[in-house]
């Protein structure tokens, strides 16, 4: 699986001054950067090392999340 195809996001941080870019597959990375695109190019190239090392260790590797942030659940009221 490619870095690319997962769900990224980049949001200013006002407290740190920069831009954090976090991906959902993976919630515990998340990276830093002058810009939006630096934050989420920094993210990308840490999620390609994560993906390539367990693909070697023969670990499993988070599918491409399917459902919108932020959805409703049905059947809930």
């Amino acid at each position: 699986m490619s870095a690319a195809q997962y769900t990224y996001e980049a949001m200013w941080s006002e407290e740190e001054r920069t831009y954090i870019a976090r991906v959902r597959e993976f919630p515990a990375l998340e990276a830093r950067g002058d810009s939006r695109g630096s934050s989420l190019r920094a993210l990308r190239s840490v999620v390609d090392a994560v993906v390539k090392d367990l693909a070697v260790a023969g670990e499993e590797i988070p599918a491409q999340a399917t459902e919108k942030k932020g959805g409703q659940q049905k059947g809930k009221k």
